[in-house]
């Protein structure tokens, strides 16, 4: 069973492979209005080559999905595999153009703020994307923050925030925390206001909760989160379980496959070869 498995899974990482080595650039005339189109990683537990009984290190290596779906779709695209930033981004693009990306499509790109994604947002999407941070990710900065600005009643000074940024208002967020960041001179590294306070102004620009609102797109990473779970972690993050990552980027093709709604296509096409 296991050896079918990987030998399925080779199959399926060639197909996809060949797949992904054309280009995504070639987009139709008419889409959907909008793209929801969201990657991260997450990290699987890998081993070295050797005898599978024998003491061998562990390693948590990053694995990077990405998905992209039509607003108002329920169906997403994914890809995944360990691989460079730049070969993420390339097949991220993919994703976007299975799901339907065209001409006149806008790209709604929700990320926790990670540079990297935010650089491949722009490599692969260009003017067509617009950036959003996950809603929840800075909730978890003000979060922290609220323990200081407002010790008495942290959950009340949180929420208000929230709603400020979903009015459009970050600068009075930061015009509320500012009295209370933490001096240079803290022991602390990276005080909670002042982290609060760097991350939101680094990121004005991708705070327009508004705009999403109102055309009923997620100011939430939900479409990645969930992605990782019934995916990747359903499968290669299983209790005590510790791959060859070669054999986990395999089974990652697999479980994309699936995803996709390509199972019963590959079958066919087994039976018919």
């Amino acid at each position: 069973m296991r050896e079918a498995t990987l030998g399925h899974a080779g199959r399926v990482s060639r197909e996809l492979e060949r797949h992904y080595r054309g280009t995504f650039r070639t987009l139709p005339r008419e889409g959907p209005a909008h793209v929801v189109a969201e990657t991260d990683g997450s990290f699987v537990c890998t081993v070295g080559p050797g005898r599978r009984k024998g003491p061998r290190p562990r390693e948590w290596k990053e694995i990077r999905l990405s998905a992209a779906r039509a607003q108002g779709a329920t169906a997403a695209c994914y890809a995944a595999g360990f691989h460079s930033v730049a070969e993420t981004g390339r097949r991220w693009g993919h994703c976007a153009r299975d799901a339907g990306w065209a001409l006149e499509s806008r790209i709604h790109v929700v990320a926790d703020g990670a540079e990297w994604i935010a650089l491949q947002s722009r490599e692969v999407f260009g003017d067509q994307a617009d950036l959003l941070v996950d809603f929840y990710h800075v909730s978890e900065y003000l979060a922290a923050a609220a323990a200081v600005c407002r010790p008495q009643s942290p959950r009340s000074w949180l929420h208000t925030q929230q709603k400020r940024l979903r009015r459009g208002a970050p600068l009075r967020v930061l015009e509320a925390m500012e009295p209370f960041a933490e001096p240079q001179s803290e022991a602390d590294a990276d005080p909670p206001v002042r982290a609060a306070i760097r991350y939101l102004r680094n990121r004005l620009q991708c705070l327009d909760y508004p705009g999403a609102i109102s055309r009923d797109l997620p100011i939430g990473s939900g479409l990645i989160e969930s992605g990782h779970k019934h995916v990747l972690q359903a499968r290669l993050k299983k209790a005590g379980c510790a791959w060859l990552p070669a054999n986990a980027d395999a089974l990652a093709q697999l479980r994309v496959l699936r995803a996709n709604q390509q199972w019963d296509d590959y079958w066919i096409a087994q039976r018919a070869a």
